[in-house]
């Protein structure tokens, strides 16, 4: 067996020993808890469209475990927000989400060959590469000095720029925590190829019909690059719309000073660029 194997092997084994510890101390507390995270996610697992063991392995046991064991929260996010549609267009925003969002896109896109020649220099032959401008509404200092980029924005909470290399794509994963929504752009045009997109459940987005797409990231999702290019992508969060932003604000607020300094382990399959 090979050493990510092996890796994969002992991280699942010290999740399911780790739980079997919380039960332990905290024996009534962690089964009502439980009972919540069986609950929540099996509602969370059928949100996704389907319906086959991989997927449910994949969930329950494979990369999804972490978004079950949070199911309980993501559930209180979508009770604290607006209907989910899983999949956006721009117009599916409030105007003032789009405005955020839409000074973002212009603002990148008004230095897209400078960024793109930051990345280019620091790629080589590495898979994937992300350059960070902001996460969970906290700036990243960074070579590349694009204040723009990191000016604070009600709605808007991350702001980076991904890079797949020729012919390399994502597994199959799901985003942790539904306080957010995901926003990708691409900032060069996209060749007309049917391997160069990103599936989303059921729903397949060609980077050709449309550079920008929005979603839900808690669902299973994956990028594809199958093709000769390099594909360079603003990668954007976005509060939930909701009635009360203030509200998931502070969550994602709390969330980042908790984690801030583990934000690497989100990112550990790729090239994080400075």
């Amino acid at each position: 067996m090979n050493k990510p194997a092996l890796r994969k092997k002992a991280l699942s084994v010290a999740w399911v020993l780790g739980v079997l510890l919380i039960i332990d101390v905290f024996p009534e507390t962690t089964l009502v808890f439980l009972g919540l995270v069986l609950v929540c996610g099996i509602y969370d697992f059928l949100r996704n469209g389907l319906y086959d063991a991989p997927t449910f392995k994949k969930y329950f046991i494979g990369s999804g475990r972490n978004t079950w064991l949070l199911a309980p929260f993501n559930t209180l996010f979508d009770l604290l927000s607006s209907r989910n549609r899983h999949v956006y267009t721009m117009r599916d925003l409030p105007p003032a989400w789009r405005e955020d969002l839409q000074q973002v896109i212009d603002d990148a896109m008004a230095h897209k060959d400078e960024i793109i020649g930051y990345l280019d220099e620091r790629m080589a032959e590495k898979k994937r590469g992300m350059l960070f401008f902001q996460w969970y509404g906290r700036p990243i200092e960074t070579a590349l000095d694009i204040p723009a980029l990191r000016e604070k924005l009600p709605f808007v909470k991350t702001i980076g720029v991904s890079v797949f290399n020729e012919n390399r794509s994502t597994s199959f994963h799901f985003g942790p925590l539904r306080m957010m929504f995901r926003v990708l752009y691409n900032m060069a045009p996209a060749p007309h190829h049917e391997g160069v997109y990103i599936q989303v459940g059921k729903h397949k987005h060609y980077w050709h019909d449309d550079p920008l797409f929005i979603f839900d990231d808690t669902l299973m999702h994956a990028s594809f690059n199958k093709n000769d290019a390099k594909r360079y992508c603003l990668f954007i969060d976005i509060v939930r719309p909701t009635p009360l932003p203030s509200v998931l604000n502070a969550v994602i607020a709390g969330f980042a000073g908790m984690v801030f300094t583990l934000r690497r382990v989100f990112y550990k399959n790729w090239k994080l660029i400075q």
